[in-house]
C-alpha cells in the first residue's frame, strides 16, 4: 500500500526510476536552455541587484531623515518656505499680529482669572 504515490514515482506519467527516453533524432543538448536562457537569467540577476541596492539606499535615507526630524522635533517647517515660530523675530511677530488685527479686527480678550492672593468678589 502506497500512501503518497508521487514519492515512489519520480517521473510523472508512470514508469520506473529510469530517465524517460528521448524521441528519435532529439539529443539532450537540444532541450537545454542554451545561451539565451543563461543570458536571460544573468539579466534578471543584474536587475535584481540594482533594484535591491536602490531599495536599501532609499530605506537608509528615510531612516536618516526620521532621525534628523526626531532631533529637531516639532520646530521644523511642514511646507517648503514656511516660517516656523523659532525663525520669527519679535518685530516680525508684532507685524503679523498688527496685520491680523487690521484684517480681522481686534482679538477677543478674555478677562484674566483673579490671582490667588487677590480677594474674590462677594457672591450674592
Amino acid at each position: 500500500m502506497v500512501l503518497i504515490p508521487s514519492v515512489n514515482n519520480p517521473w510523472p506519467g508512470g514508469g520506473g526510476g529510469d530517465a524517460p527516453e528521448l524521441r528519435p533524432g532529439l539529443e539532450e543538448a537540444d532541450i537545454t536552455p542554451g545561451i539565451e536562457g543563461f543570458l536571460f537569467t544573468a539579466l534578471v540577476v543584474v536587475l535584481l541587484i540594482v533594484v535591491v541596492r536602490d531599495l536599501v539606499k532609499r530605506m537608509r535615507r528615510m531612516k536618516y531623515r526620521a532621525q534628523v526630524e526626531a532631533e529637531y522635533g516639532e520646530d521644523e517647517a511642514e511646507f517648503p518656505g514656511e516660517i516656523t515660530e523659532s525663525e520669527i523675530s519679535a518685530a516680525q511677530q508684532r507685524s503679523r499680529d498688527a496685520a491680523a488685527e487690521a484684517r480681522f479686527g481686534p482679538a477677543s480678550t478674555t478677562p484674566a482669572p483673579p490671582a490667588e492672593n487677590e480677594p474674590h468678589p462677594p457672591s450674592r
